[in-house]
């Protein structure tokens, strides 16, 4: 089991997997951190620290995968690197809350957003829906349309939490 699961990535394809998760949280933060009221800095928080579970799952596997090929202190180092990217984040983020003003902050918290969601989006489709995880037996869910559906289905929630926000 261990050797399908090794044989299913590579290396490089971790190591930017978690780089790509660490990109995605740096700009989280930024997003907190130039957040313009303590409304809105508690929703992006709220908003993180919900699906920031689900990245620290993504890591898991993909330490998973590569710690027999990796001593465990490398595999520390990473998940410090990424616990510490929000928080380092959320510094940039009020420094250039601080420094910037109207519509320049406005522009920083869109795009910081948008680079975070992008990210998370390429995640999620190169990573997890294509190379993901590959069952040791038959499984009639793991088709392409059931993916699909659970897509669309994730999208749709967001969505209607969105509306109500």
């Amino acid at each position: 089991m261990a050797a399908t699961l090794i044989s299913k990535t590579s290396l490089s394809d971790t190591i930017l997997l978690i780089l790509a998760l660490c990109f995605h949280s740096v700009f989280e933060g930024i997003a907190i951190g130039v957040a313009e009221t303590p409304s809105d800095t508690w929703r992006a928080l709220w908003t993180i620290s919900l699906h920031k579970v689900f990245a620290a799952i993504a890591m898991g596997i993909a330490l998973l995968r590569m710690m027999p090929a990796r001593p465990r202190l490398q595999c520390a180092i990473y998940s410090f690197a990424f616990g510490i990217s929000s928080p380092i984040g959320v510094a940039i983020g009020i420094i250039i809350d601080s420094t910037t003003e109207g519509p320049v902050a406005d522009w920083v918290y869109a795009i910081s957003m948008g680079l975070a969601s992008g990210v998370f989006i390429y995640v999620a489709i190169n990573h997890l829906l294509v190379k993901g995880y590959t069952p040791s037996c038959r499984v009639s869910v793991d088709t392409s349309f059931y993916k699909f559906l659970a897509i669309t289905l994730g999208v749709g929630i967001i969505a209607v939490v969105m509306i109500w926000d």
